[in-house]
């Protein structure tokens, strides 16, 4: 791989991320997701939860759709040769539902340690559509702080657990809003370089 295809591949990935204000409606509907689930919690045994957690993730894209104007994330309307990458990873992660639905049937109290990994793995494929590093510190520490609540905290499997995903979710979108400030500014020192090059 040459110097100058590394520098046009960032290029693209750069502005893909731009474009799609790093598309952070999608990490704050999953926070509302987790959320809404720690909160059923308290109302539902383990099996319905479950099930309810399951039916429930459905709305997480819906919802990213409908907060992408007021979060500046217009991901959907952004173009890019590699966005269909991030699309089969969505694909892939979408494949374990076979694997949920036989946890959901024979250990619901494994569904929040199922959901909350296998609804991680596609993170460090967009990660890298982005060029972002956030998304994969996302991907690892929310697989670590899961597992861990999970064995350490068994009687916060349907609260703490859901509310931490949430958390992590939403210091993902801050992390990618950083990340876009400094690309942009970065950008906008490139242009202004290139408009005092001397003829």
């Amino acid at each position: 791989m040459t110097d100058d295809f590394k520098t046009q591949l960032q290029n693209v990935k750069d502005q893909y991320y731009l474009d799609a204000g790093g598309g952070i409606s999608l990490p704050v509907a999953g926070a509302i997701y987790w959320i809404a689930l720690a909160a059923l919690s308290r109302y539902l045994p383990p099996a319905d939860w479950a099930l309810t957690a399951a039916a429930l993730s459905g709305m997480i894209f819906p919802l990213g759709l409908l907060l992408q104007k007021p979060l500046a994330s217009p991901f959907m309307k952004s173009k890019s040769p590699i966005a269909g990458v991030g699309l089969l990873s969505v694909m892939s992660i979408n494949m374990l539902w076979p694997v949920h639905f036989i946890v959901l049937d024979i250990s619901p109290d494994a569904a929040p340690l199922s959901l909350a990994i296998g609804m991680t793995l596609h993170w460090p494929v967009i990660g890298w559509t982005y060029g972002s590093r956030v998304c994969l510190i996302h991907a690892i520490a929310r697989v670590a702080a899961v597992s861990v609540l999970w064995y350490a905290f068994p009687e916060g499997r349907f609260d703490v657990l859901p509310l931490t995903v949430a958390a992590l979710y939403l210091l993902a979108a801050g992390g990618m809003r950083w990340e876009l400030g400094r690309l942009r500014r970065k950008k906008g020192l490139q242009a202004t370089a290139m408009t005092e090059q001397p003829a």
